[in-house]
């Protein structure tokens, strides 16, 4: 079946020529787009073939809630090393790709058949393919989404990709992560921004599970004061993904709140290792807070993680490696729990490359951002030990050597109500 495109010679069908509800700025997309051209030419890449949100939403702005139901592709990116860059989506979101993208050759499945369709979700690869020789790249070099950094995949049935690849049988596919990471690792500060924003919402959640925390509350109530907290103050999307309370969850970790209503009681610590995003950038932060009576090795340990996060002021600059700026925190906070992650790169996706490990050799650029979450551990309380302590805050490398985004105030360590 031909793919749709809009009327000519307008070239759009209700919003254009320019988009009217953007994602970013036209210069913001510019920016992107120059930036992978340039990588593209200089690795002999002639096409950039994008079909996962975060990608997507990064190179041309398109949203959409159908990301989440694989009955769909929302939408495929052709990204040319040289040229205008196109899009291929059902019919169905013609008009909100006008509205929200700065790409303007659209191109339409469906029609006059349902794009729900089995046989038409099956023959998009088809589709796209032709649309690839149509732009003359049926023999070219063709980066996709895979490659070792960051655990980047297409999301579709593996027939699909395989249908793909058959009917470009003299094209070479190459990895592409490499590509895209080095553009969204480096982030703008329009990107910073939002960061910023989701940090702040994420605070003032924690805030709210501080000051109306009760005794006698579970697990699900206190999820409950953050996810309506971080929603009426602007969150895209929240991240219920642990809160662990008492010593029989301590070792649990990133199961959601909802699945068991156990209740906060005294002398236990109260985790909160919770996501928030802000249009479409996360900030992922964590707390552990005393629920009471507060132990004098509990604030120790707390404020030894904080000394291991503040021992990166003067210390941490452009142009040394991430391994590097794992050992700083390490020697300073005697980190020494479970694995050797102290955290993360951050953006569009929670968790980013590169991970902060002790061998990574990847070189701190100014707008790499980080999630940084030093732990120590003094065993299982539920076996006699002291617990796990946690702190994690967020990073943004600068020219003169990084700037915090912290979340909840780190001198609070009790809920406001505390089992006395």
């Amino acid at each position: 079946m031909p793919l749709k495109k809009a009327p000519e010679p307008k070239g759009y069908e209700l919003y254009g020529p320019e988009p009217t509800l953007p994602d970013f700025p036209h210069s913001e997309w510019a920016a992107r787009l120059d930036k992978v051209q340039r990588l593209m030419r200089e690795g002999a890449i002639d096409l950039l073939m994008l079909w996962s949100e975060p990608n997507v939403r990064y190179f041309t702005g398109f949203t959409s809630m159908h990301w989440r139901l694989p009955s769909m592709q929302p939408l495929v990116a052709l990204i040319p090393a040289v040229g205008a860059p196109l899009v291929i989506a059902p019919q169905l979101f013609r008009w909100t790709v006008e509205a929200q993208s700065w790409v303007r050759d659209i191109r339409c499945q469906g029609g006059d058949i349902d794009e729900h369709d089995e046989q038409v979700v099956r023959d998009l690869p088809r589709e796209v393919a032709a649309t690839v020789r149509e732009m003359g790249h049926g023999k070219a070099c063709i980066a996709l989404e895979k490659g070792p950094e960051g655990g980047m995949y297409i999301p579709r049935p593996l027939n699909d990709i395989q249908m793909l690849m058959e009917e470009l049988p003299e094209a070479r596919f190459v990895d592409g992560a490499r590509v895209i990471w080095r553009c969204r690792q480096i982030k703008s500060p329009l990107e910073i921004e939002r960061l910023t924003k989701a940090a702040d919402i994420h605070a003032q959640a924690v805030s709210d599970v501080v000051e109306q925390y009760r005794p006698g509350m579970t697990e699900v109530d206190v999820g409950k004061i953050f996810i309506c907290s971080a929603y009426q103050n602007g969150a895209e999307t929240v991240l219920t993904g642990s809160i662990r309370c008492g010593s029989q969850k301590e070792g649990v970790f990133d199961v959601k709140h909802a699945f068991d209503g156990l209740a906060i009681d005294r002398g236990y610590q109260l985790g909160l290792d919770l996501g928030v995003c802000y249009k479409g950038y996360w900030a992922d932060i964590c707390r552990v807070l005393s629920v009471g009576p507060m132990t004098e090795k509990f604030r120790e340990y707390s404020e030894q993680l904080i000394r291991a996060f503040d021992a990166m002021t003067g210390a941490v600059k452009p142009g040394m490696t991430v391994g590097e700026l794992h050992r700083i925190v390490y020697e300073a906070g005697g980190v020494d729990a479970p694995g050797e992650m102290l955290g993360h790169g951050i953006g569009l996706d929670m968790h980013e490359p590169p991970v902060i490990m002790a061998h990574s050799d990847v070189v701190l650029e100014p707008g790499m951002t980080f999630s940084v979450e030093p732990m120590i551990f003094r065993g299982l309380r539920c076996q006699g030990g002291e617990g796990i302590f946690h702190i994690e805050d967020m990073i943004v490398i600068t020219e003169a050597g990084f700037v915090p985004v912290h979340g909840f105030s780190r001198d609070v360590l009790q809920v406001a109500h505390p089992f006395q």
